[in-house]
């Protein structure tokens, strides 16, 4: 099954158990005598065999690969944040903030079985970190449509859509109509874009609320499953729009990020180059 522990690879790649291979090697290295390896060979087959299967060495294995997806993740949430501009990482950083005291509240209220905290705390960490990845994918859609004169392509559409009623030149026309329809489409995918982000804010305001609810609430909680629910209704609304963040990036990735400029900036420009010129 995909995203399985592998006991016997954790088990064959363990420092120590390297490093006994490795002393073997050499002392039959050294000595020009195989009795080393061989004995080796014999306890690695013998510890192969026996060790994957053992419960503490199973919990150690996967104690250690949670540490380190989540220092993995850490690093790409951090490294997110490094680009969001100064009023997204406040907001970030104080849902972190936010967080911590929430997790340090959930160690102290007497209702919380410690045995179950650790899935609290991680969808609590999961929350922060959708948080930051909505925050990145606003800022890419702001930055776009900022860019964007919405205006300008209504008018070049109405302005193509005269040349197919006025011109009587076939090619001409169907230049037009093609013209029309790829305006149309980006106007389409304008409108999906203001449409992800409207979800998307929307979406932070509510893990921001959310969570700052829970922050009152925690201390006095009378049982882990209130908190539970209430994450368990954030994330999957949380889930919903991430999707819809892939579908935007998806559409970012395939347009340029500084969109064309509009028909007067380029009659602007035009007339400035004219005057330079004639002034030359």
């Amino acid at each position: 099954m995909a995203g399985r522990t592998n006991y016997l690879k954790a088990a064959f790649l363990n420092v120590y158990n390297l490093s006994v291979l490795g002393a073997a090697a050499l002392a039959s290295a050294a000595t020009g005598d195989w009795i080393p390896v061989a004995l080796a060979a014999g306890l690695e087959a013998l510890y192969l065999l026996v060790v994957p299967d053992l419960k503490p060495f199973q919990r150690a294995v996967e104690a250690a690969e949670r540490e380190e997806r989540e220092k993995a993740d850490r690093e790409r949430v951090e490294k997110l944040m490094e680009v969001l501009p100064e009023r997204e990482w406040a907001r970030a950083h104080a849902l972190d903030e936010l967080r911590r005291e929430i997790e340090r509240d959930m160690q102290v209220n007497p209702s919380f079985q410690a045995v179950l905290l650790q899935a609290e705390i991680d969808k609590l960490k999961q929350l922060h970190a959708s948080f930051v990845k909505l925050a990145t994918a606003c800022v890419r859609a702001e930055t776009y449509l900022s860019a964007t004169d919405v205006r300008d392509l209504e008018r070049q559409i109405d302005a193509q859509r005269n040349i197919e009623k006025s011109v009587k030149d076939a090619a001409a026309v169907e230049i037009a109509r093609k013209n029309v329809q790829v305006l149309d489409k980006r106007l389409a995918t304008i409108q999906e874009i203001q449409n992800f982000l409207n979800r998307a804010r929307g979406q932070m305001n509510l893990i921001e609320n959310t969570v700052r609810l829970l922050r009152d609430q925690v201390l006095t909680m009378q049982s882990p499953d209130q908190l539970a629910e209430q994450l368990d209704d954030l994330l999957t609304g949380v889930d919903a729009i991430q999707a819809s963040a892939k579908e935007n990036e998806a559409i970012l990735s395939k347009i340029q990020l500084e969109p064309i400029a509009p028909i007067e900036a380029v009659a602007e420009l035009s007339r400035a180059r004219a005057g330079e010129r004639s002034r030359s």
